[in-house]
């Protein structure tokens, strides 16, 4: 069976691998929504129900941001804490961050957080998932 027979008869296997692969990369390398596109890029990452934490942290004393007045006060905040808890890029945290900007002056950053249980030791652990400091 020469190429060309083997092309015509697997084409959609290939193409739907080749457009896989594709955007898993997206995922990976740019600010893509795993869930766009297909949802391939969904497979780049493990993260069994994991949940983010948002917090604002100034002067040592951190907030977290879904309990903050703001939150239930603002729907534009609510929505852009809740595109961080759902995808934590650092260009969704920099638009928190901008947000926050306009009514501050003091120097703060804006964190995401998750929660990771070691079995072994039983030890109940947070680990940051992404930071942004202007």
């Amino acid at each position: 069976m020469n190429l060309w027979k083997l092309l015509q008869r697997y084409w959609i296997p290939i193409s739907i691998i080749l457009w896989a692969f594709f955007q898993m990369g997206l995922t990976k390398y740019s600010s893509l929504n795993p869930w766009k596109m297909g949802g391939y890029g969904m497979y780049s990452e493990y993260h069994p129900n994991l949940s983010y934490f948002v917090w604002i942290e100034s002067e040592g004393q951190r907030t977290m941001a879904r309990r903050s007045k703001l939150f239930t006060s603002n729907a534009t905040f609510q929505k852009l804490i809740l595109e961080c808890r759902t995808y934590p890029s650092s260009d969704h945290l920099r638009k928190v961050y901008e947000f926050l900007r306009q009514n501050r002056s003091d120097s703060f950053k804006v964190e995401v957080w998750r929660f990771d249980f070691k079995a072994d030791s039983r030890i109940l652990k947070r680990v940051l998932v992404n930071s942004y400091e202007g």
